[in-house]
């Protein structure tokens, strides 16, 4: 049997006829891939007696029940240990895709031998006029943020761009750069695991392209909810691993006082506004285990070119952004 030259693997967690909707579109974009492909879907929380999705698509699709909700990250793991591509795109169980989706990202990723990734065009479901990512960037100051998020389409580039990394929620990875770099880091449970492989990913060489011909349109943070404790809890710690990790000793000498008082003034306006301090709990978490995601990241550090820090008027920007999307 000639070996799938791209597998999708769709993570989901209590999804419904989003879900649905979701490996439908899947299908439909892989339709329009020559050659053979594979769609997994790695159900958290669930079992076999469930039934998540209808019998059809179960049964032309390869499952894997989680009983446990195990985290986005580990069940990525999972899914790229059952693949059997070169090629594995990761397509949020909330997300559309556009028929053209994954033939426009393989041509993409295939232009060139160093390219590691490549980051697809999400834009908001309910408002597809405007963008929700054109590949995330990471600032001097450790912050990672979605490129043009909130900017109207027309704004976005029209040719393939190089960026920072690839957003999870529609991205496509060279399984040769994630064994090079070890994979996606199942302790960061979810959220910023992208951006920690983009980041290594980046150290090693690779580079990841945003294909705006790839559209996925997205809804966003309908898992967690944008502004819940538990996902501000969870950013914040990972947050913090993923300078641990990643930053190297130069960037950190350099701007941590830039970078405490950003978090300080985050931590606060949350709390103020939110009324929640998980996001200075996660972060607390996150320094408790700072010596050990150091030593993690130690072999494979080293400092490379990173945006100029956007400042708390352009996070605070981004804010009202999810804000209202949250709405």
């Amino acid at each position: 049997m000639t070996a799938p030259i791209l597998s999708v693997i769709v993570i989901s967690y209590r999804k419904g006829e989003l879900l649905e909707t979701c490996l439908l579109s899947a299908q439909a974009a892989l339709r329009q891939v020559a050659g053979e492909t594979e769609l997994i879907l790695v159900l958290n929380g669930a079992s076999p007696d469930e039934h998540v999705v209808s019998e059809k698509l179960v049964a032309s699709i390869d499952v894997v029940y989680e009983p446990e909700n195990i985290g986005f990250a580990p069940a990525v793991v999972e899914g790229v240990r059952r693949s059997k591509s070169e090629w594995i795109a990761l397509l949020n169980d909330d997300a559309l895709a556009d028929p053209q989706l994954f033939a426009s990202m393989l041509a993409v990723g295939s232009s060139a031998s160093d390219i590691g990734s490549v980051a697809a065009q999400m834009r908001f479901f309910d408002r597809p006029e405007m963008l929700n990512s054109a590949g995330v960037e990471v600032d001097r100051l450790g912050v990672a943020y979605d490129r043009l998020l909130g900017a109207p389409v027309g704004e976005s580039e029209t040719e393939p761009t190089e960026v920072f990394g690839a957003s999870g929620g529609a991205a496509m990875y060279r399984r040769t750069m994630l064994d090079e770099i070890g994979g996606f880091d199942e302790s960061f449970f979810a959220y910023l695991e992208d951006v920690d492989v983009a980041w290594r990913a980046r150290m090693r060489g690779w580079r990841c392209l945003y294909a705006p011909d790839a559209i996925v349109k997205h809804h966003h943070s309908a898992t967690l909810g944008h502004g819940s404790s538990r996902k501000y809890f969870l950013v914040g710690r990972n947050r913090v691993r993923l300078l641990a990790k990643n930053a190297s000793t130069a960037q950190l000498r350099r701007y941590m006082p830039w970078i405490l008082a950003q978090d300080l003034a985050y931590v606060s306006f949350i709390a103020l506004s939110q009324l929640t301090l998980a996001p200075l709990l996660g972060r607390l978490t996150g320094l408790r285990e700072w010596r050990r995601y150091r030593r993690a990241g130690a072999a494979g550090r080293r400092e490379i070119p990173l945006s100029r820090a956007s400042g708390l008027r352009a996070a605070r920007r981004r804010q009202k952004v999810w804000l209202k999307k949250a709405l």
